[in-house]
């Protein structure tokens, strides 16, 4: 469920996991609790600490009633970054009663990342045409369903 937020995790680390520990439950789809192993969750937290002293915290849940949420927050000495939600537009609303986005998120993983989709794509076959590395080598996924793995 979290295998992308755990390669995203260790992209920004810029160093190789030594543990993860994680919690899940299934709080709103009861009909995957009879799932097996971990596919019988829809929400899940995870702390994995990495070589160079970076801790991560993700959370994660199958459902969100109001888009496709994805944000992070890095934390550092000597600040803090945050990436937000993608919207349809870059609007904004300020009324006595509202204040906020005049959109909701994307909601759906294919909306969200159509362009990186592609992008992806199209370097994945100009690889193959001038014979050339991938841009992510494979290792970086194995690492990545390692710590989902574990």
């Amino acid at each position: 469920m979290a295998v992308h937020d755990l390669d995203m995790s260790r992209y920004l680390a810029g160093a190789e996991p030594v543990s993860v520990l994680a919690t899940g439950s299934c709080e709103i789809n009861q009909e995957i609790a009879n799932l097996s192993g971990s596919e019988q969750f829809d929400t899940a937290s995870c702390l994995v600490k990495f070589s160079n002293g970076t801790t991560a915290m993700i959370d994660v849940c199958r459902q969100s009633s109001y888009g496709y949420d994805q944000r992070a927050e890095v934390l550092g000495t000597k600040g803090m970054i945050q990436t937000d939600n993608v919207y349809p537009n870059t609007a904004r609303v300020f009324t006595s009663d509202f204040t906020g986005n005049a959109d909701m998120p994307y909601d759906f993983f294919l909306s969200r990342y159509n362009q990186a989709y592609t992008s992806e794509t199209i370097a994945f076959c100009e690889s193959l045409v001038n014979g050339t590395e991938v841009p992510v080598p494979g290792s970086d996924g194995l690492i990545a369903l390692m710590m989902a793995l574990a």
